[in-house]
């Protein structure tokens, strides 16, 4: 590995590999010049350290996908124009979306210096954990409340990195649980019993748990197609905290997520297509262009229009194409029951709305 040079108009040498870098290399690197030239960590220079910061991600975005990198390594650079906007395109939100996906939430400040952002008086020093913070007011357990407070942390492992010598913790009296996991003040842990607290379950939100694949990512586009499951919900950024089966973690919107739900294939009017009406079958994908879902069933994969699909309760699909309701389009609704008869959803936009619309009305 050789230094970055963000001026160059090679890819590679922009986060300092070599050519034949291998992946974890090149995401070596990226790690390194991405916190080095982050614009949050330059508040002094913040105007050139966006620009060099888009520059490595750019670079990153490259040559961390393997089709893109191929034809980077044939064509050179002037062949990216048109993947994904790139490179003459290429925007601070790419960047910042990149950055996202690749820490997958975790403050990256806090896992590569030790440094436990508005936690003053806890110092440096220690290993393991990641941590993401949110401001919240009081801390569940310790007599907190809603005022002042300390933010809220989720544990990565049992001990607590920053903390002196405290590090596996058997636990901590007053705190209403033992470590790891801290059990009693909603922050969870893998380590040890608990678990974060969990929001109530709102209609516009899809539950943790649910079974997902990534879709539509531009910034992170080596993601789709991935399969894993949610895991929280951001209140804040209005993005769900998914875990992949690969092991990664992803903080993504609701757009680039597809619900791998179980549904009824109905509807078919084809010779060939009617035998497969009330069979069960699950997505495992959708096509943005012909607005098809691809539906397993146990000897075959269909592609099939919203219209032929019932979702199952507890599906949450984005409302569309209504005329009288128009309002209503591009809300995420919560299907409560479907009417067979009437062949419509009954679903659940909020505590106080509710519609009925057509099988066509609802995309996963």
């Amino acid at each position: 590995m050789t230094s970055s040079d963000v001026n160059s108009d090679d890819y590679y040498s922009v986060l300092g590999v070599a050519k034949g870098a291998t992946a974890q290399e090149i995401a070596k690197a990226y790690k390194k010049a991405a916190i080095r030239y982050h614009p949050d960590k330059n508040p002094d220079n913040k105007e050139e350290a966006e620009e060099n910061f888009k520059k490595v991600s750019e670079a990153y975005e490259v040559l961390s996908n393997k089709e893109k990198r191929e034809t980077y390594d044939r064509f050179g650079k002037a062949s990216m124009n048109g993947q994904g906007g790139m490179p003459s395109g290429f925007s601070k939100q790419n960047a910042d979306e990149i950055f996202a996906q690749f820490f997958g939430g975790q403050d990256p400040f806090s896992v590569l210096f030790g440094e436990m952002g508005g936690m003053g008086g806890m110092g440096k020093g220690g290993k393991g954990g990641s941590f993401q913070f949110q401001q919240m007011g009081g801390m569940p357990g310790m007599g907190g409340g809603r005022g002042g407070g300390m933010p809220e942390m989720m544990f990565g492992m049992g001990g607590m990195p920053g903390m002196g010598g405290m590090g596996g913790m058997g636990g901590m009296p007053g705190m209403m649980g033992g470590m790891p996991g801290m059990p009693g003040m909603g922050m969870g842990g893998r380590g040890g019993g608990g678990g974060r607290r969990r929001q109530p379950e709102q209609p516009h939100i899809i539950s943790a748990g649910s079974a997902i694949v990534v879709r539509g990512l531009q910034g992170a586009a080596q993601h789709n197609g991935k399969h894993g499951k949610v895991a929280d919900y951001d209140g804040g950024s209005g993005r769900y905290v998914v875990e992949l089966d690969d092991g990664e973690t992803l903080r993504i919107k609701h757009d680039n997520l597809l619900q791998r739900a179980s549904v009824e294939v109905t509807g078919m009017q084809s010779q060939t297509g009617m035998q497969h009406n009330g069979r069960q079958g699950d997505v495992e994908g959708y096509d943005e262009a012909s607005g098809r879902y691809h539906v397993r069933l146990p000897t075959q994969v269909l592609a099939l229009q919203p219209a032929n699909v019932i979702l199952p309760k507890g599906a949450r699909g984005r409302v569309v194409g209504l005329n009288s309701g128009a309002q209503y389009n591009g809300r995420v609704a919560k299907v409560l029951e479907f009417d067979r008869e009437a062949g419509r959803y009954t679903v659940q936009l909020d505590e106080s709305n509710q519609l009925r619309v057509k099988l066509a009305n609802l995309v996963l």
